[in-house]
């Protein structure tokens, strides 16, 4: 059995919402400890209003968190047997393909 273009575009859609997971929580981990040295209550250290040294990562965090949010909908919507092939995931060129559990899959 093969993978279809289907199938593809959910394992592009799963990495890069894994990547993006990574960066997100990479992201969030250096703003609490900057909220923590500064001894920042949560509401107004997150608040880019108030928080002008910080803003662009603050941002950065609720982009990347709805990139996630919208990275999981073409999941589900792939699980409900939607096709997401036409979704706009960057794709490395497949280096060669394997046969795992009688299908074909790309390798890195």
């Amino acid at each position: 059995m093969n993978a279809s273009p289907n199938d593809l575009a959910l394992i592009a859609v799963m990495r890069r919402y894994f990547l993006v997971k990574d960066e997100t929580n990479a992201l969030k981990q250096r703003l609490e400890t900057a909220r923590k040295d500064a001894g920042e209550e949560i509401d107004r250290f997150y608040d880019p209003r108030l928080n002008a040294p910080h803003a662009d990562d603050i941002l950065a965090w609720h982009r990347l968190r709805k990139e996630q949010e919208e990275l999981m909908s073409l999941a589900a919507q792939w699980g409900r047997g939607g096709s997401i092939e036409a979704c706009h995931i960057d794709k490395p060129a497949p280096a060669e393909t394997v046969q795992m559990l009688g299908i074909h899959a790309l390798t890195d």
